[in-house]
Order: structure tokens, then C-alpha cells, then sequence
């Protein structure tokens, strides 16, 4: 027969098992909703094909989203005057080194003295295209990102101002290219 204190340390490792489970259960929902994306609404379309494919990187070759061996691109929207993504840029270029699977494309606002002075000081790696404003992307406030699957569709969208948020821009678009 159980003794009362075999009982009671039955009853008191189910109490710690249940309460661990329920703070494991909480810490993943929080960190769930820390990396969702937002702002899904903004911007291009999902499902529509990505414009400005052709424009010619200022620090780069010439690159295709529709005709690449890669898994999809990913499309940064930046500002020179933007303080936030000046903290994005090495996020951006450790991205690029974890997972090569992807294009990287930015495509930044300002004069061509401020894009170039901004790819020096972030060492950006990512093809970059100088633009005078981004009002053919649709980008109501930057940064904001894009991923573009091989086909040059839009997949995934919305802010980008952590590495979390790159994170989810990727899994958002790997679940629709996948679908």
C-alpha cells in the first residue's frame, strides 16, 4: 500500500510536470507572436509577380529573380535615412552567409552618394538598387521585405526590423512556395 508521502511526491511531481508544461506552452506562444510578421497588409499583393526585376544593382551585376537556381529571394526595402534599417544591414549580411539558399536584393532610397556611402559602412553584400522612391513597390514605411519565390511571385511580405521578423518573412514564404 502507498504511504502518504510516497502519495504526496506522486502528486507533487505532476504538479511540476504539469506547471514546466505550461510554461514551455506560454514561452512558444510568446515567442511565436514576437516573430510574426506585420503589416502583411501593405505593400504588393501576394500572389502577384514582383515588378522592377530588371533595374541593375549599383554595387553588383545584374541579377534574375524568376530565372535562378535558388529557393526563392528575399527583397529588402531600406532607406539611407532610415534608422532602423541601418540596424537590418547585418542582419541581412548574416542571412546571406547562414543561408545561401536564397537571392538577397535590396533595393534602397537615396542619392547615389548616400546608397554608396551606406554599402561601405553596413559592408553590405547583397546586390543593392538605388532608387529615388519606393512608391512602385507599394512600401507604405521601410524597412519592409518580400519573398519572391523562383517564379518571381510574391510569397511572403511585411516588416523586417529583426532578425525574427527575416525568420518569418522566410517561413511564411517557404510554407506558400511548399503548398
Amino acid at each position: 500500500m502507498i504511504e502518504i508521502q510516497d502519495l504526496s511526491n506522486i502528486i507533487l511531481w505532476c504538479i511540476v510536470i504539469v506547471v514546466s508544461i505550461s510554461v514551455f506552452a506560454i514561452l512558444r506562444e510568446a515567442i511565436k507572436v514576437k516573430s510574426n510578421l506585420y503589416e502583411q497588409h501593405e505593400g504588393l499583393p501576394k500572389g502577384s509577380d514582383f515588378p522592377l526585376e530588371n533595374n541593375i544593382p549599383i554595387n553588383g551585376n545584374p541579377m534574375n529573380i524568376r530565372t535562378n537556381e535558388k529557393i526563392g529571394t528575399l527583397v529588402f526595402l531600406t532607406s539611407t535615412s532610415c534608422s532602423t534599417c541601418s540596424k537590418v544591414y547585418p542582419i541581412i549580411n548574416d542571412f546571406q552567409k547562414k543561408k545561401p539558399l536564397y537571392q538577397y536584393l535590396i533595393f534602397m532610397m537615396g542619392t547615389e552618394e548616400s546608397v554608396n556611402n551606406a554599402i561601405k559602412q553596413y559592408n553590405i553584400k547583397s546586390p543593392v538598387v538605388r532608387m529615388d522612391n519606393l512608391k512602385d513597390l507599394q512600401a507604405p514605411f521601410v524597412p519592409f521585405g518580400y519573398f519572391v519565390s523562383q517564379d518571381g511571385v510574391i510569397q511572403a511580405k511585411g516588416v523586417v526590423n529583426n532578425e525574427g521578423h527575416i525568420q518569418s518573412l522566410i517561413l511564411y514564404g517557404e510554407e506558400k512556395v511548399s503548398a
